[in-house]
């Protein structure tokens, strides 16, 4: 049977082109919007506060986003993917995991931030690390990790079920309450705290309006043994990746920063900004719905390898095309948007942008933990963070940092063999497919010279 056919006896309900688009389409909005929103909240308060504010808030959220990362049990991912993750005491163990690992995490973070406040006077009166308000602004902070903990189930059951209008709403409300709750407290006080506030205030509506809006029994304490068991033999596999992940995706600047100079770190920034925008999109899109799809696809013995190459469409046009733009045009960007000062990023732009191409495999890792085996990902993570670890800074001494930012947009090719072979293992290969979708590089290389002929001729 083709596989044109078996995509035609999917239910209509659950793996339909239309709702798998509709889903992706509510996500992608939603990211756009909260980027736009983002980016505007990030105009009006720099107005309003002193830069050190944000650096301040910066450090804090680099130590809150660590320890997230480094302490991910998979439990809304657990939910997605098991074949009992719609059962009440699956859902209220899992809550009840959830409720002790935001304890926990707010207990790490109070610890840190005690640690600061011991050792504050030993640091140099300049690092942002001495400033007195770092440990009381950590603290507070901790409390959303405290309020995020208690998040009901039902969001992870939605996002399980593809019913992204009401998550991709929930999101943009927490986001604009945080903002007016920055406005307001910055027009009367225009400190730090305005920017804690919002960030509390965020945790608190999501909470809130999940727990009002969405359908669905609400939580309660209740334990069972088997469902937990269940949820840490998952998650283990989660923590041991992510802990690999957030070490390629942050690495670079932990290591670049022992070497090069803070001018050099911003204009580098400016090239990293472009392309993670790009990344954090197809992260999403993976994550809340080609996720979902795969785990219910393989629950339900449907055509998985069908839905699979569903996404991937798309998803390669976006990603080899951009490739293909920024490769051509990166350079033209950067000198259009910004002044001459950081013009340097036109040229890592171009070297960032290649490394994309890797991002195209990155559906398989989400196809292992749909079937229920995250552990499979250990040889593609464990892979990447050696060449990562071993390589830059090699490339860093030898090259320099245009050589080191050179290497950063090679590396992510040099997994793409393993992948392949994964794939292939896998069953999920199509060399057709493979092949056909690499093909979207050229429109997109077309699009960057034509943006580059429209730039020179109107602009000059």
């Amino acid at each position: 049977m083709s596989s044109a056919t078996q995509v035609s006896q999917l239910p209509q309900n659950a793996f339909s082109g239309r709702r798998l688009r509709t889903a992706s389409f509510w996500v992608f909005c939603g990211y756009a919007t909260g980027q736009i929103l983002r980016l505007l909240s990030n105009l009006v308060m720099t107005r309003m506060l002193a830069p050190e504010m944000f650096g301040i808030m910066a450090l804090a959220n680099v130590v809150i986003a660590g320890v997230q990362m480094l302490t991910d049990m998979g439990i809304q991912k657990s939910i997605i993917q098991s074949r009992e993750g719609d059962q009440k005491r699956f859902l209220n163990t899992a809550w009840v995991l959830q409720i002790a690992r935001g304890a926990c995490l707010a207990a790490i973070v109070c610890g840190f931030a005690l640690a600061l406040w011991l050792i504050g006077s030993g640091l140099p009166a300049s690092s942002v690390y001495s400033h007195p308000d770092l440990p009381i602004v950590l603290c507070i902070l901790a409390s959303s990790l405290i309020i995020s903990g208690f998040r009901s189930t039902k969001s992870a059951v939605a996002n399980r079920k593809l019913h992204m209008g009401r998550l991709t709403t929930i999101e943009l409300m927490a986001q604009i309450c945080a903002f007016m709750t920055m406005i307001v407290w910055a027009s009367y006080s225009p400190d730090v705290w305005a920017l804690v506030a919002g960030t509390v205030t965020a945790s608190i509506v999501k909470i809130g309006v999940e727990f009002l809006w969405l359908p669905g029994e609400t939580n309660r304490f209740q334990w069972d043994r088997r469902y937990a068991g269940e949820i840490f033999h998952f998650g283990k596999w989660i923590f041991a990746s992510s802990l690999l992940t957030y070490w390629v995706l942050n690495g670079d600047r932990i290591i670049l920063g022992l070497d090069i100079t803070a001018r050099e770190m911003g204009i580098y920034s400016i090239a990293i900004f472009v392309v993670a925008s790009v990344r954090d999109t197809t992260n999403n899109i993976l994550q809340k719905v080609m996720y979902p799809a795969l785990s219910r696809a393989l629950q339900e013995g449907h055509d998985h390898v069908a839905v699979y190459y569903r996404f991937r469409l798309p998803l390669d046009f976006l990603i080899c095309g951009l490739c293909g733009f920024l490769a051509v045009a990166g350079e033209q960007i950067i000198w259009t948007l910004y002044d001459e000062r950081y013009s340097e990023a036109g040229m890592f732009l171009v070297f960032l942008s290649v490394g994309m191409l890797g991002d195209r495999y990155r559906g398989l890792g989400l196809y292992y933990q749909s079937q229920g085996k995250p552990k499979k990902m250990m040889p593609i993570a464990l892979w990447r963070a050696v060449l990562f670890t071993l390589g830059l800074p090699l490339a860093l001494h030898e090259y320099g940092f245009f050589g080191a930012v050179a290497f950063l947009g090679i590396y992510p090719i040099l997994t793409v063999p393993l992948l392949l072979y994964l794939k292939y293992r896998a069953g999920l290969m199509r060399v057709s497919r493979e092949i056909g979708y690499t093909a979207f590089i050229l429109p997109g290389a077309a699009a960057g010279y034509l943006f580059n002929w429209g730039v020179q001729y109107f602009i000059g």
